[in-house]
């Protein structure tokens, strides 16, 4: 069987979700399209912004969806088999992260366009406020690490990749240089881009057209100009199996250095172009992928669509997925690896950061908030199918998730008669351009939230509160050896749906104190809340097994340090998350028992 009916079932179900729960979902939140919102009360044209619905879509989406759907499904699938990846990715998707998307992305209009903390401030306590404050910091440094970590790796190593075409094997051998030369390509075009559009006034739709062509030359030709390169004086282009852990570090170091200077830069001038042209390479990955499976589920040139891998590789890990999550159980970790492709808590921080201040009309929050949820529960999909159409066996060593990805969208693209080469490198520049735009975002979030907490203001302040922010990361990418990220993903992933789940007790106790339903958030915060509590308590015991099991003075003086650091941030976010669900408890206990009035309007937004 290929993949052709699964994909049909999942967009089926998801439009079917979009139309029957999203409504009850926009009844319940009581969404009222004659209340004035934020971004046309404020208008300002600069931060609040009023765009018609389509316009914001396509901007939150290429926020929310970049790497995280496409590696949790592909290391999920890996070590459980793609039926409960697949289940949870449909099931986790449209009852927990729609509902979580719009709930705090409408909660976050209501109070004024202010962030989801200020909701969480209001509603529950300047303790809970704090507290929610410190743990989305640590969360978005689990962010960088994790994705700093994955694509330093695919700039530093040789990869290998064995595909299908014309019905045989073929082994393709992509060099990182290549992978460097087109990612930076991308961002020099970016500033040229944004120069063009600000100084020039040229149309961005005409600049992005010369871009992409452009962007599509220079990966054709990257292997032969990384080759070029490496001979004249870039020698670090010029990867291999010698050395791998020296470069993987340094493009990780260089990759928070990006960070550093695309979190000051103007927004014109990288952030915003950049943004356009990245979204231009998540919309034709997936076209790529519809155009790609229609072919070769109707026999396609090769048959590579069809279903290989397992259905189920049991309740824990399969060692088919490599080491990554081999003996992990189940559950909590199929619900946590897979993280962004169902449910994510970097979703609220979107909403509650840039969307909330361009959204015209409350009905809009059905699109946007839920709609884009349910998009990106389809990028997951089309992710965990680069995994399905692979034969147990492929996977040597740890899995490579951008490798798998590059191969899947090589597959796809093959189907249509576009060289294997150029598409597998495609697929790994369209991945590293989704990670560069989480990195951008979540420094840039960073450092929003370091400067709240300290209350501090101004363009040094601001630089002063970058740097905070990555220290962190770069001290544990460069004390951590390789592969780091296998490990990271797991917490990552655990942090990342424990900020949903407490961003949905906050959505759920707003509903509550304003006399609307709130059954349907605090269900899934519950069920988040457990999920993420149990992972949170496996991971802490599972990493004070292996320092325990450290015998050797070398294996103490390299492993000693990274595992006590995992054990220290498991141990503050469950006690973090733990003390924003008490305050919650313990506020509505106090509001039950005093019997206080239901608050009838939510801080109405300035001039409503």
């Amino acid at each position: 069987m290929t993949i052709l009916p699964v994909i049909v079932l999942c967009a089926l179900v998801l439009v079917a979700a979009y139309l029957v729960y999203g409504r009850l979902v926009a009844r319940w939140l009581g969404l009222d399209p004659n209340r004035t919102t934020p971004a046309v009360a404020n208008d300002d044209g600069n931060d609040f912004v009023p765009a018609p619905a389509p316009v914001v879509l396509g901007g939150h989406f290429t926020a929310i969806a970049a790497a995280g759907p496409v590696v949790g499904p592909i290391l999920a699938g890996l070590a459980f088999g793609w039926v409960p990846a697949l289940i949870w990715i449909i099931l986790g998707a449209i009852f927990i992260g729609g509902v979580h998307d719009s709930g705090s992305l409408l909660a976050s209009i209501r109070h004024n366009a202010t962030s989801i903390t200020q909701v969480v401030r209001r509603h529950v306590s300047p303790t809970a406020y704090f507290t929610f404050l410190i743990f989305v910091w640590m969360s978005l440094l689990y962010v960088i690490v994790a994705f700093a970590d994955v694509t330093a790796g695919s700039f530093a190593r040789l990869q290998q990749l064995q595909v299908s075409v014309d019905d045989r094997p073929m082994d393709i051998r992509i060099n990182g240089g290549a992978i460097v030369v087109g990612a930076a390509a991308y961002l020099l075009f970016s500033v040229i881009m944004g120069l063009g559009m600000r100084l020039l006034r040229i149309p961005w739709w005409a600049l992005l057209g010369v871009m992409v062509v452009a962007l599509g030359l220079v990966i054709h030709h990257s292997p032969d100009l990384a080759r070029w390169l490496a001979a004249h004086g870039l020698s670090f282009l010029d990867t291999g199996p010698e050395g791998t852990a020296d470069r993987q570090k340094a493009w990780a170091l260089a990759l928070l250095a990006y960070c550093f200077l695309a979190s000051i830069v103007p927004l014109w001038l990288l952030l915003q172009p950049r943004g356009v042209i990245g979204a231009a390479f998540l919309y034709a990955t997936l076209v790529f992928g519809v155009v790609g499976t229609v072919a070769g589920g109707f026999g396609g040139p090769d048959g590579s669509l069809a279903i290989r891998w397992p259905a189920f590789g049991g309740f824990l890990g399969d060692k088919l997925g490599g080491p990554a999550l081999a003996g992990a159980w189940l559950f909590p970790f199929l619900f946590i690896t897979i993280a962004c492709g169902a449910c994510s808590g970097f979703h609220s921080i979107v909403s509650s950061g840039t969307t909330c201040k361009q959204v015209r009309s409350e009905a809009d929050v059905k699109p946007i908030g839920y709609g884009a949820m349910l998009l990106e529960a389809m990028v997951a999909v089309f992710a965990l199918s680069c995994v399905m159409v692979m034969a147990p066996g492929m996977i040597q060593g740890r899995p490579s998730p951008d490798g798998i990805y590059a191969r899947g969208i090589g597959n796809f693209m093959a189907q249509v008669g576009i060289d294997m080469t150029f598409a597998i490198t495609f697929g790994l520049l369209a991945f590293s351009s989704f990670v560069f735009d989480t990195l951008d975002v979540c420094t840039r979030l960073a450092r929003y939230i370091f400067q709240e907490l300290l209350g501090i203001r101004g363009l040094a302040a601001g630089a002063f509160a970058t740097l905070a922010s990555l220290a962190p990361p770069a001290l544990y990418l460069w004390s951590s050896p390789p592969g780091a990220f296998f490990n990271f993903w797991i917490i990552f992933g655990t942090s990342n749906q424990l900020l949903a789940a407490l961003t949905l007790v906050g959505v759920g106790v707003w509903l509550w104190r304003t006399g609307r339903p709130a059954w349907f958030a605090i269900l899934p915060a519950a069920f988040m809340l457990l999920t993420t509590g149990t992972a949170l308590v496996l991971n802490f015991l599972a990493f004070l097994r292996h320092y325990r099991g450290l015998l050797s003075p070398e294996d103490i003086a390299q492993k000693a340090t990274p595992l006590l650091v995992n054990m220290a941030i498991a141990a503050t976010l469950f006690a973090l998350g733990l003390l924003v669900v008490v305050e919650a408890v313990r506020v509505w206990l106090r509001v039950r028992a005093a019997a206080l009035p239901v608050v009838r309007d939510d801080a109405p937004a300035a001039g409503a």
